[in-house]
């Protein structure tokens, strides 16, 4: 209120940013009671205008997409997380392989390992195609294998059967020596 008893009237501000006009409103600000405002449920325009966004720049932008890529495997991932009533297919293990290949390597380990934990049994074959992918880091390569390991023995022994058919893959020693212990190696021909 003014000296002479009448509200002031609203002043208009006009902030000139490069390719950006926003037009906002001066208030006076006075106590609101409980209950009233924002807070009592209603909402609250202050007359601005967001304007054009400006360009990313090359780090927010390769942020954006690394996201978009980690996004797009946890929904994958998330398909998953119930036992398929078709199984899992060789189509569905390279798509799996194929999009967790995609995600940079600065996020792998944590997408790998909420798809460890989230995969089921019968589904875990989605994750032999990063076990058996030569061209995946050998740390993400041996924490499929330990998980495998720690899995019901219907699904890891055609894995571990798989594994040991390839001598250059990096548990192929572990693998033969799992098989030796538990009598399962196979018969040399």
């Amino acid at each position: 209120m003014s000296k002479s008893g009448q509200e002031e009237q609203e002043k208009p501000i006009v902030v000139k940013t490069p390719g950006v006009k926003v037009a906002a409103k001066e208030r006076k600000i006075s106590a609101v009671p409980d209950g009233a405002g924002a807070s009592g449920g209603e909402s609250f325009d202050d007359g601005v205008e967001a304007g054009p966004e400006e360009p990313l720049s090359e780090e927010e932008a390769r942020e954006r997409e690394e996201e978009r890529l980690v996004e797009a495997f946890d929904a994958l991932t998330d398909r998953w997380m119930e036992p398929s009533a078709d199984g899992v297919t060789m189509a569905d293990v390279d798509a799996f392989a194929q999009q967790f290949k995609k995600i940079p390597a600065s996020r792998r380990e944590e997408c790998l390992h909420r798809a460890l934990n989230l995969v089921p049994d019968e589904n875990v074959m989605l994750l032999a195609g990063i076990l058996m992918d030569k061209s995946v880091e050998q740390d993400l390569v041996e924490a499929v294998y330990n998980d495998v390991l720690n899995r019901d023995e219907d699904v890891k022994k055609p894995i571990l059967q798989q594994i040991f058919k390839d001598r250059t893959h990096p548990c192929w020693a572990d693998t033969a020596w799992i098989l030796d212990v538990t009598g399962e190696l196979p018969e040399k021909k």
